[in-house]
C-alpha cells in the first residue's frame, strides 16, 4: 500500500514537470519581439505586414477551444501527440521560409499561416497540462498548480530572449538580417519536438483511491443521514406545542455540477466572465503591445527598455503567487463568492487607466501604470481558470476554460484597433508617428469606462453566484426539515 501511494506521488509529480515544460513552449509565442526586427529586415516586410504575423501567433494561443474538446474526449497522450505534429511543424515551416527569402517576401500571409502554428500547437499541450495536474493533485491546491504553470509560461519569453540573444544574434546588431534566424527557428523545432515527446510519454491522470470531491460529496452525505437520525430522535421528545423548525445550525458546502462546453453557454454566468475576461485581458494585451509607443508618444527620454522588462517581471511575480491567496480563502470561508477574486485585476486595471489619462506626460506615473497592468493581466490569467473550474466543474474544464480564452482573442482585435484608429486619427498627415497627450488620450478615456463597467459586470456575477447559493442552502434545509 505504502509502495502504491509513493507510485502515485511519482507519477502526478512527473507529469506536474510535463505540464511545467508545456507551458513552458507555450510561452515562446511571446517572445516575438527579440527576432521581430530581424524577421521584417531578412523579407523586407512593412511594420503592417510584421503586425499580423505578430498577432497572427498571439491568436493561435487564445485559440484553445479545439485543444480542450480533444482532451476531454480523447485524453492528453493524443492531444499532445497533436501538438508534436503542429508545432514543430510550424516551426520547422518558419525555417524553411527563412532558406528561400526572395519566395516568401512577397507571401507574408504565408508566414503569417506558419506563425499561427508556432502559437496554435502549443495550446496542445497548455490546456492538457492544465486538466492533468488540477485533476492529479486536491481540489485545495488548485490555485497553487495554476500559479506554477502560469508563472512558467510568464518567463518562458525572457529566456528565449536570452538565449536568442546569446547564441543566434552574433553581433548583428544593426544589419538584423544576417542574425541566425533561420538556426533558431531550427532549435525551436527541435525543442517543441522533444518537449511533446516528453509530455506524450509523462503526461497521465493518476487516480486516487478516493478523490476529492468524492470525500466532499459522501461527507456531506454521512452528515446528511446523522441530521436525519438526529431529527428523528428529536421529533420523539418533541412537545406537541412546538412549532420551531428542525434547521442544522449549517449547511453543506454546495460542490459545482459538472457541464461541458454547450451548457455553460446557456448560463448567465459564462456570459458575465466572458465579457470581463474580453475587456480587462484586452486592454492589458493592448498596452502591452503598444507600451514603447505610448511612451514615445509621451516624449519622455528614458530608455524603453526599462518598460519592456516591467511587464514580464512583474506578471510573472503575480503569476507565481496570486494562486496561493484564492486557495486559503475558499477554505477559510467558503460561503465568499469565488467570483470576488476578479474584483482585484478589474479594479486595478480601472485605476491604471485613469492614470495613463491624468500623468501620461510623467515617468513615475507610466511606470506605475504599467506595473498595475502587469499585476491585472498575471491575476487575472490565474484567476480565470479558477473561476472557471469552481463555477462548472473540474470534469471539462479543458474545453470550458478553452472556450473562456477566446474572449482574449477578441479583446486582443478589439482593443488593438481602438487604439490603432485614436493614434492615426490624432498623427500628422502623411506621418506614421504621433507625439502629444491626444495619442491615447481618447484611448485611455475609453479603456477606464469599460473597466469600471467590468467590474460593475463582476459584481453581477456574485450576486448570481450568491443568489444561487442562497437557493442551495434553502434547498438542504427544506430536505433536512422532511
Amino acid at each position: 500500500m505504502m509502495n502504491s501511494s509513493k507510485s502515485r506521488q511519482l507519477r502526478k509529480y512527473f507529469s506536474l514537470g510535463a505540464g511545467i515544460l508545456g507551458w513552458f513552449l507555450g510561452g515562446v509565442v511571446f517572445g516575438f519581439n527579440v527576432y521581430a526586427i530581424s524577421l521584417k529586415q531578412t523579407f523586407n516586410y512593412t511594420q503592417t505586414e510584421l503586425d499580423y504575423i505578430a498577432s497572427s501567433g498571439d491568436w493561435g494561443e487564445c485559440f484553445q477551444f479545439p485543444a480542450g474538446i480533444v482532451i476531454d474526449k480523447f485524453g492528453p497522450k493524443v492531444t499532445c501527440s497533436i501538438s508534436l505534429i503542429v508545432t514543430t511543424m510550424g516551426f520547422l515551416l518558419m525555417w524553411m521560409a527563412t532558406a528561400f527569402r526572395i519566395f516568401f517576401s512577397s507571401k507574408s500571409w504565408l508566414v503569417c499561416a506558419f506563425y499561427f502554428l508556432t502559437g496554435f500547437g502549443p495550446t496542445f499541450l497548455v490546456i492538457p497540462s492544465m486538466v492533468v495536474n488540477c485533476k492529479n493533485f486536491d481540489k485545495k491546491h488548485l490555485g497553487k498548480v495554476l500559479s506554477l504553470l502560469s508563472g512558467t509560461f510568464g518567463v518562458s519569453p525572457a529566456i528565449i530572449i536570452v538565449l536568442y540573444e546569446g547564441l543566434f544574434v552574433q553581433g548583428h546588431f544593426e544589419d538584423a538580417e544576417n542574425q541566425k534566424l533561420g538556426e533558431f527557428m531550427m532549435m525551436l523545432a527541435v525543442l517543441s519536438a522533444c518537449i511533446s515527446v516528453f509530455c506524450v510519454v509523462m503526461l497521465k491522470t493518476v487516480p486516487e483511491d478516493t478523490p476529492y470531491d468524492v470525500i466532499e460529496q459522501s461527507g456531506e452525505a454521512m452528515n446528511k443521514t446523522n441530521d436525519i437520525h438526529k431529527n428523528k430522535n428529536m421529533e420523539i421528545h418533541k412537545n406537541i406545542n412546538d412549532r420551531t423548525a428542525l434547521v442544522p445550525e449549517k449547511t453543506t458546502k454546495q460542490i459545482p455540477k459538472d457541464m461541458n462546453c454547450w451548457q455553460i453557454i446557456k448560463t448567465p454566468q459564462f456570459y458575465y466572465v466572458f465579457l470581463i475576461c474580453l475587456i480587462i485581458m484586452g486592454i492589458c494585451i493592448s498596452v502591452v503591445n503598444n507600451l514603447t509607443i505610448i511612451v514615445e508618444s509621451a516624449q519622455i527620454d528614458v530608455n524603453q527598455i526599462t518598460f519592456t522588462l516591467i511587464i514580464p517581471i512583474f506578471a510573472v511575480i503575480s503569476r507565481l503567487f496570486v494562486g496561493v491567496l484564492p486557495d486559503y480563502i475558499f477554505q477559510k470561508w467558503p460561503f465568499i463568492p469565488k467570483s470576488s477574486i476578479l474584483l482585484f485585476s478589474c479594479i486595478l486595471t480601472c485605476i491604471s487607466q485613469m492614470i495613463f489619462i491624468v500623468f501620461n506626460g510623467s515617468l513615475i506615473g507610466l511606470i506605475c501604470a504599467s506595473v498595475m497592468v502587469a499585476l491585472a493581466y498575471g491575476v487575472l490569467f490565474v484567476h480565470i481558470s479558477i473561476i472557471t473550474i469552481n463555477l462548472f466543474g473540474l470534469q471539462y474544464c479543458g474545453q470550458n476554460c478553452g472556450l473562456v480564452f477566446l474572449s482574449n482573442g477578441f479583446g486582443l482585435v478589439l482593443f488593438q484597433k481602438l487604439f490603432a484608429l485614436n493614434y492615426e486619427t490624432n498623427s500628422p498627415p502623411g506621418s506614421h508617428s504621433c507625439f502629444g497627450d491626444l495619442c491615447t488620450k481618447w484611448f485611455f478615456v475609453l479603456t477606464s469606462s469599460l473597466s469600471f463597467c467590468a467590474v460593475f459586470l463582476n459584481f453581477c456575477l456574485m450576486k448570481i453566484e450568491r443568489d444561487l447559493h442562497l437557493q442551495h442552502d434553502e434547498s438542504q434545509a427544506s430536505s433536512h426539515q422532511k
